[in-house]
């Protein structure tokens, strides 16, 4: 029976090769924060005496003797018994230089695996002054490198047609034109103090009428003020889908935009009452085509991938976390 395959999430947190990697791909950007700018305040205090200085570059050039005195086979180089992988060097010098390792000179070698021991040292030495708990561009890289280290796996096989279509069949309503709709939201209210409006029966059977009455010719006016009507006013003018969606709530929206120019619903029972709509003019979205949009398409499973990689690793890491918050705190 093959061994069980652990998820990208569950991979990227138990593998001592994945940390190693995650911890390079840092050190540009560690590398860049000593370079560039200033250390924070709290790094500045812990380089201010020179005797503080001295105590901790010394613990980090020297660290304790360990058992590795020679680089083991797989990796190119040991910082402070910190190894750096082999792959790891050919991939670097293979994007550095443009062409496969093979052809590469030893003086490009050397180049790369000289910049590459720099990264290691300035990722090690910001994680001696704690930078990641200190310096919120640090901890922005090292949770954006996770994410990227997580996301890899779903990202490496490009989907398939079917795939897209699926997704594109899914998510119609972002590959369409935006439609508006200009209508009247008419409400009988329904129970208020002492009962002194009419019951949902009543309102029901006077809108059933008032909508009989619309679809014959009356007019707005007349059958507010027959029925007792109100317009909520709650869509006024022309009114983007999206707009009218939010103002008039999922049930009576999902009524709207299946009507069409001059239409009258059916009476339709909400909380506050029952409404009657009546559509003066429906611009309805217009849909298009996959092959129209295949690359929309595209970006756009690659990212609800992401996005769902990214989730299952924070559940992941929240599952095996211990999370305290302080009293009156909520997430």
């Amino acid at each position: 029976m093959p061994a069980p395959t652990n998820s990208p999430a569950e991979a990227a947190t138990a593998s001592p090769k994945a940390h190693g990697r995650r911890l390079a791909a840092l050190g540009a950007a560690i590398a860049a924060i000593f370079t560039t700018r200033p250390l924070r305040p709290v790094a500045l205090a812990l380089l201010a005496g020179v005797t503080g200085l001295a105590v901790a570059v010394a613990g980090l050039f020297h660290p304790a003797k360990r058992d590795l005195t020679a680089v083991p086979p797989g990796y190119v180089a040991l910082v402070n018994q910190e190894p750096i992988l082999m792959s790891d060097f050919i991939s670097e010098t293979e994007q550095a230089e443009g062409v496969a390792f093979a052809q590469t000179t030893p003086a490009e070698r050397a180049g790369v695996l000289h910049r590459r021991i720099d990264e290691e040292l300035a990722v090690q030495r910001g994680r001696a002054l704690d930078l990641p708990e200190q310096d919120t561009d640090v901890r922005t890289a090292i949770s954006d490198g996770l994410t990227a280290l997580v996301t890899a796996p779903t990202l490496a096989n490009p989907p398939s047609d079917d795939d897209l279509r699926a997704y594109f069949n899914a998510h119609r309503a972002n590959y369409a034109s935006q439609g508006t709709m200009t209508l009247s939201d008419l409400v009988l209210h329904v129970g208020g103090f002492e009962n002194a409006d009419q019951s949902t029966d009543q309102a029901l059977a006077d809108a059933a009428q008032a909508a009989y009455d619309l679809r014959s010719g009356a007019g707005l006016a007349y059958v507010e003020q027959h029925f007792g009507f109100a317009d909520t006013g709650k869509v006024v003018g022309e009114t983007p889908d999206f707009a009218a969606k939010i103002h008039l709530g999922a049930k009576l929206y999902a009524v709207a935009e299946a009507m069409n120019d001059g239409q009258v619903s059916d009476p339709i029972s909400d909380a506050d009452g029952v409404h009657v709509l009546v559509m003066q003019q429906r611009r309805a979205p217009v849909f298009t085509d996959f092959d129209s949009v295949r690359n929309n398409v595209y970006t756009d499973y690659q990212s609800a991938q992401k996005a769902q990689a990214k989730a299952a690793n924070l559940q992941l890491l929240r599952r095996n976390a211990q999370i305290i918050l302080a009293p009156g705190q909520h997430e």
